[in-house]
């Protein structure tokens, strides 16, 4: 069992970090929604429309990142204010999450459903206008997205094509296709932070 690390600095440092990444998230989301051809997300030579695609599925993919990298820094700061040592280095967040207090289970849960609504209502959109089989959407729930988070933290630099139920990245995805979805969408990694921001000091 790996030894706990007393912590030196007033918990600070993950979520600073966090609202860093944020600032570079914000400035990388699109302004309207749009699909992405799995074609575009393969020929990273594009040219025409496919190529403006390919620069917003590449901004798109990069917000996923720092959404994982974001998740983990802020389940890690609460963590930490709850237990006063230093979070283990390592991806398994939803191992952490178990182990925060009730309340706080409880309140991150209902902040990442809120964030879900407007997805689950976006994919039952799309599957009245173009067909349940082309928009075959899941949303994964708390514990699956905790469980991504571990994934991508891995893989999804490496692999830049998210896989399983989707997650509240700004985007959603199936097997064949990508929708880059407006700013205006909730974003969990950004709601979150902002979460853990205001609820600091009572964590």
């Amino acid at each position: 069992m790996e030894a706990k690390r007393e912590l030196n600095n007033p918990y600070r440092s993950k979520l600073d970090s966090a609202n860093l990444l944020i600032l570079g998230m914000e400035g990388l989301r699109t302004g309207r929604m749009v699909p992405v051809s799995q074609a575009a997300v393969e020929d990273a030579g594009a040219v025409g429309k496919d190529a403006v695609d390919q620069q917003k599925f590449g901004a798109a993919l990069t917000c996923a990142v720092l959404y994982a990298i974001v998740v983990e820094l802020v389940v890690k700061h609460i963590w930490e204010q709850q237990q006063g040592v230093t979070a283990p280095y390592r991806h398994d967040v939803h191992c952490l999450f178990q182990q925060l207090e009730p309340k706080t289970q409880r309140d991150v849960l209902a902040l990442y459903d809120k964030c879900c609504r407007a997805y689950k209502k976006a994919i039952q959109t799309g599957k009245q206008q173009h067909g349940s089989e082309t928009v075959a959407v899941d949303m994964a729930n708390l514990k699956e997205a905790l469980q991504w988070n571990k994934l991508a933290m891995r893989d999804l630099k490496y692999e830049m094509t998210p896989r399983g139920r989707s997650v509240p990245t700004g985007i959603f995805w199936n097997s064949k296709r990508l929708w880059v979805l407006p700013s205006t969408f909730p974003n969990f990694a950004i709601e979150l932070t902002r979460w853990a921001a205001r609820h600091s000091q009572s964590l």
